[in-house]
């Protein structure tokens, strides 16, 4: 079996041997000097943010804020009126709709990230050296994370970044990755999952990060025909042997980059070499692929294992512990396997169920029943503060800190949705600390909008139950806002001990979760 990194060196396209020649130490992400990467962008220009009227709707006032909780970055004052105002089940299907909502806030400050509209050949042309590329990328992340009004559909994007996960360090990914995020993870993440899985099947980042580029007959290199099955599809306790996972490698064998064994055509597309297909009879999951089949052996994996009922388990599994619970009731995953079966795998549908006033009361403590993944604790404090002019790169040192900067999880299996992050409490603590002590240069809450939005509590609140209202819309629990009222009775108000009374309540034990 020819080694990977052999491989590698025999690319034949000279601007990927350009690309590549710049993959050392200093272009990776991790090892970058964050006063550079802080001026590789430029600041993000507040956009004014309109905060509307409360209305009557449908839903009550407790299933909207658990709603907001479930499909969004975190609570915001503006997410619950615009929520309340159309209805629980109205901003449901507002969300699901999400190519029609305008998105001018996100829109706007993205304007200025320009390599996210490229394709891999204009990437590789254009950026020899990636520098800038691993900026833009996180740094979308986290604008869209804060400012985006498709909400739920990015929580979802950020799902199905971690369940295909590719790490944009990793060589030309550094490059690939932009197109993957664009045109396979976010151009799927609602639609139907055989499709999705099949697009990242063919995708340039993932064939280069997972080696399939290597995988030719007589020398099966497996690294994603494993991932395909333990990863992406039927689940680590799937019901396949280790027959299997060299019967799929073979199924594969040819599917690569162009510009990696040919010179032809543009680099960094996809490529099947058919010169480099294995043609012989493979037997997958006990089912025979006749000889002679061609790229539509891989084809045909990518339906069959798309179609599983174990498949349809295993992804209805981890989209209820994303958007529910970590342990969400039996019942529950039972009825969203028989939607995934009976729909082909309609990812809208099945989010539409599990996000469902129906479904949601199904799950015992639905509020605070998950611990915030650092993404979700930055930016929804920021979102809750509605800080509008921001510098991305600096929210990605403080996940970098906090263990979850995008996109650069070096293993396939992506970041965790469990309860691990509890390790670093205490980097989650000091995080709301810095943040209110304006130490998070570039991203300081604007104390002017703070008065705005504490006055936007219900009528006859107190300060503390106010800065629980803008925080999370009530769910602190009495002891915190017991802590909180204790110490403003111990100090003259100022704007610093406010602030420092909205760090206690965002450092606090419930805060952590949602």
């Amino acid at each position: 079996m020819e080694g990977i990194q052999t491989a590698r060196a025999r690319v034949a396209d000279p601007v990927m041997q350009r690309a590549l020649a710049h993959c050392t130490p200093d272009s990776n992400p991790h090892s970058a000097d964050p006063a550079a990467l802080a001026a590789a962008l430029p600041r993000v220009a507040a956009v004014p943010r309109p905060v509307p009227a409360p209305a009557p709707g449908l839903g009550t006032d407790e299933e909207i804020r658990a709603l907001i909780e479930r499909a969004t970055f975190g609570f915001t004052v503006e997410s619950y009126q615009e929520a309340l105002s159309m209805g629980y089940d109205a901003w449901v299907e507002w969300q699901l709709d999400w190519q029609h909502i305008v998105d001018t806030q996100s829109d706007l400050r993205l304007n200025t990230f320009q390599a996210l509209r490229l394709t891999n050949p204009e990437l590789l042309e254009n950026y020899p050296d990636p520098f800038v590329l691993n900026t833009e990328l996180p740094g979308a992340r986290i604008v869209r994370a804060l400012f985006s009004k498709r909400q739920l559909y990015e929580r979802v994007v950020e799902f199905w970044t971690d369940h295909f996960n590719i790490d944009q360090s990793d060589e030309l990914c550094q490059w690939f990755k932009i197109s993957d995020d664009r045109d396979v993870i976010r151009r799927y993440a609602l639609g139907r999952f055989p499709d999705l899985l099949r697009r990242t099947a063919h995708s340039p980042a993932m064939m280069w990060y997972l080696d399939n580029y290597a995988n030719v007959a007589g020398s099966v290199q497996e690294n994603y025909g494993r991932e395909l099955m333990e990863l992406h599809t039927l689940g680590a306790d799937g019901p396949y042997a280790e027959f299997d996972v060299t019967e799929v490698a073979r199924c594969f064998t040819g599917w690569g980059v162009r510009g990696v064994d040919s010179t032809t055509g543009r680099p960094g597309t996809f490529y099947f070499d058919p010169t480099q297909h294995d043609y012989g009879e493979k037997v997958v999951l006990g089912v025979t692929i006749p000889a002679g089949g061609g790229k539509s052996d891989g084809d045909f994996v990518l339906d069959l294992l798309a179609m599983h009922p174990k498949t349809a388990h295993y992804v209805s599994s981890k989209l209820a512990n994303w958007l529910l619970s970590y342990d969400p009731p039996g019942g529950v995953i039972d009825d969203l396997v028989q939607i995934y079966m009976s729909t082909a795998g309609d990812i809208k549908a099945m989010v539409r169920f599990l996000v469902s006033r129906s479904t949601v009361a199904r799950v015992p403590q639905h509020r605070r029943a998950k611990l915030k993944r650092p993404l979700r604790l930055v930016t929804g404090l920021a979102r809750a503060l509605s800080t509008d002019s921001v510098v991305p790169n600096n929210l990605a040192f403080e996940l970098d800190a906090l263990g979850q900067q995008p996109f650069l999880h070096p293993t396939p299996d992506g970041y965790a949705d469990d309860l691990s992050w509890a390790n670093s409490t205490l980097a989650r603590w000091t995080y709301a600390v810095r943040m209110m002590a304006l130490d998070v240069v570039g991203n300081e809450p604007s104390i002017t909008t703070i008065h705005a939005l504490l006055a936007t509590a219900p009528p006859g609140s107190s300060l503390v139950e106010s800065i629980d209202w803008m925080l999370t819309g009530g769910g602190l629990g009495p002891q915190v806002r017991s802590r909180i009222q204790r110490f403003l009775d111990t100090h003259n108000m100022t704007d610093v001990v406010l602030r420092e009374a909205i760090a206690l309540g965002a450092s606090s034990t419930s805060y952590q979760f949602h």
